[in-house]
């Protein structure tokens, strides 16, 4: 019984071992970026043991820099057991050039001697603001003047996913935030008592997540902010208070 234990003990060490031997290779880019921002692709194998990197043709963007190779090798001892990683890196600087939404096909490589395939990135490219200008470079003019922030340069908009519904027929109301500050502090806001509707707030992650959208001639930094299912008590028109 005891010799069973110990093969299987080694048995479970040995497959623990393989998972964390499993080698990946995948890219990453922005979500969105503005037309005329720079950005980076980046490429990670989580091997050294690599050759014959090939890159995709990489269409609708200016190529400013790259391939650049890094490494990086990680190793930690937890409970006297002991994990090494390392991995490298390949990273292009890219030039967004026309508004539109595009993919970047997968790479390849040969990593511990077999080929691979990362996966493909899209990426949408929003227009500059109707001024010319864009999000960042507007931002950053904005802190530095010590102006006060106008309703144009931060908001919040509510939307419902069904406007006509039937009495106790639920539909969902998001609120998002419309910033042309990219590191905006989160505070509670004063929200309506949503009367005629029974409510119930939905779950959101605790660290917001902020993408850039054009919206109405203007980019900015958004996010879901609170979201509700609601369930209207009544028939007749109700209306939600801003």
């Amino acid at each position: 019984m005891k010799k069973l234990i110990i093969i299987l003990m080694a048995l479970i060490a040995y497959s623990t071992q393989m998972l964390a031997d499993k080698v990946s290779f995948t890219a990453s880019a922005p979500d969105a970026v503005i037309v005329g921002d720079q950005f980076r692709l980046s490429y990670t194998v989580t091997t050294q043991k690599v050759k014959d990197f090939r890159a995709p043709s990489i269409k609708g963007f200016d190529v400013l820099m790259g391939p650049s190779r890094s490494q990086q090798s990680n190793t930690q001892i937890v409970n006297g057991n002991v994990t090494s990683t390392s991995s490298i890196t390949f990273t292009y600087i890219l030039m967004a050039n026309n508004a539109g939404e595009y993919t970047i096909p997968g790479a390849s490589i040969i990593a511990d001697g077999d080929q691979m395939v990362s996966n493909s990135v899209r990426i949408k490219v929003l227009p500059q603001d109707q001024g010319g200008s864009n999000s960042s470079s507007s931002s950053s003019t904005h802190s530095s003047s010590g102006t006060g922030v106008s309703n144009q340069d931060l908001f919040i908009t509510a939307s419902a996913s069904k406007t006509n519904v039937y009495e106790q027929e639920a539909f969902v109301l998001t609120y998002k935030i419309y910033t042309r500050e990219s590191n905006l502090q989160l505070n509670n806001a004063k929200l309506p008592d949503f009367k005629g509707f029974h409510s119930q707030e939905i779950e959101m992650t605790t660290n917001a997540r902020w993408t850039p959208e054009h919206y109405q001639g203007r980019n900015y930094y958004t996010t879901v902010y609170r979201q509700f299912v609601l369930f209207p008590q009544q028939s007749g028109k109700l209306y939600i208070d801003p």
